[in-house]
């Protein structure tokens, strides 16, 4: 493919290590070799939140296969998708990956599933506010994570805190009303592009090695051209090494899944560059300042390609996200949460004591939401042992898997 961009061409709208971007929650005093954003993504590396996260279900129940990605692998992917694409543009890479490892912390076991069960439990209790995942990430790294003497929380610097808020997805919905500015900073519209491109590769791979699609079932999909293309180019790779002509079908099916996705996500980012260098150019954005303040985002697909891409992930919703197998783990999943949340809010006492303090702290509206955040801090495992712990009269106590 020709490349319509000079790499690094955006170089001059990425974000400045300046109040109010570098600036955090609490004053930092000491003197530190690493710039503000580095800082942002060790903090996040070491919290307990993200660490969680290796135990907390993407699209599959981590129990089901040692092999499908979980929160922690698809957070992984995409940091590591956002640094391609923010080299390619110039833009700050240790901000794109302290947003990408953050954007995920808020999240509740049991994926989607589970936030859909605190969502419905929460507005049962009387919170029209609901559960959204976005807030509570921003919560978890400005107040639930305890690491500091001086106070609560990580102290982020705005910069990653506003690309956390302001995630959006089809799954992500921002913050509302976190900042003045029409458009958050590039680094985190390449996080919000990231993290389409790390899903709708790697869930249609991973539908594929679990046998919910077959590959002649995508072939004769007409929506999804990007992937079939990926598809065929890893089919001719095979051929002309001849390594793989004797393996069983399902073992070459699931080496072609990881060539079609490599080669998709190549695709994705090179032409995203190349949009979004464009986009820029079109509009006379020349400055930081000038791209927070535009109308739209910059850091996008071209056109044609989103459209196929936004193509690609309905048809995952349609195939993947609501296949009878998916969706009957999605129910279990949604009636362990909803079960332990009514337990939980008829006999709080059941909950850890840093946790019922907490709601003993709280003023009486606000205490099933403290429910929630306790439930949202464990892992899929700590929530079926606690499940097991408090429904099934043969389970011995297992609290020392829960905060």
């Amino acid at each position: 493919m020709a490349r319509l961009f000079t790499p690094g061409a955006l170089a001059r709208l990425a974000t400045p290590e300046r109040p109010p971007w570098n600036e955090r929650l609490r004053p930092v005093d000491d003197a530190d070799p690493r710039d503000p954003f580095q800082r942002d993504r060790d903090r996040i590396i070491h919290a307990r939140a993200f660490q969680a996260l290796q135990h907390k279900t993407q699209v599959y129940l981590i129990h089901e296969g040692d092999f499908y990605r979980t929160r922690l692998t698809h957070t992984l992917e995409v940091a590591q998708i956002g640094r391609t694409l923010a080299r390619l543009l110039g833009l700050r890479e240790p901000l794109v990956e302290a947003i990408a490892l953050g954007h995920d912390v808020g999240h509740t076991p049991f994926g989607h599933a589970g936030e859909a069960a605190l969502d419905a439990a929460l507005r049962q209790a009387g919170d029209p506010q609901g559960w959204d995942s976005n807030q509570h990430s921003l919560r978890v790294l400005d107040e639930l994570e305890l690491m500091y003497p001086d106070g609560p929380g990580l102290n982020l610097t705005f910069a990653t805190r506003q690309g956390v808020a302001r995630h959006a997805t089809p799954f992500d919905v921002p913050v509302p009303d976190f900042d003045p500015y029409p458009q958050p900073t590039l680094e985190a519209q390449v996080v919000n592009l990231a993290d389409v491109i790390a899903y709708a590769g790697h869930d249609l791979q991973d539908a594929l090695e679990a046998g919910l699609l077959e590959p002649d079932q995508l072939r004769s999909e007409p929506r999804l051209e990007p992937w079939q293309a990926c598809w065929d180019r890893a089919e001719a790779e095979l051929v002309e090494a001849g390594t793989f002509r004797d393996w069983p079908a399902r073992e070459r099916h699931r080496l072609l899944a990881r060539r079609a996705r490599r080669h998709l996500i190549d695709r994705l980012l090179l032409e995203a560059a190349e949009a979004s260098v464009a986009r820029a150019q079109a509009a006379g954005v020349t400055t930081f300042e000038a791209a927070i303040h535009h109308r739209e985002p910059l850091v996008t697909l071209p056109e044609a390609l989103g459209q196929k891409v936004r193509a690609l992930v309905d048809f995952l919703f349609q195939h993947v996200y609501q296949h009878p197998l998916v969706v009957r783990q999605n129910e279990k999943e949604r009636w362990i949460l909803t079960q332990l949340f009514d337990r939980l809010l008829a006999n709080p006492r059941l909950m850890p004591e840093p946790h019922y303090r907490c709601w003993e702290a709280a003023p009486e509206p606000e205490r099933p939401r403290q429910i929630a955040y306790f439930l949202a801090s464990l892992t899929d495992r700590g929530a079926l042992d606690l499940h097991a712990e408090l429904f099934d009269p043969r389970a011995r106590a297992m609290g020392h898997h829960l905060h």
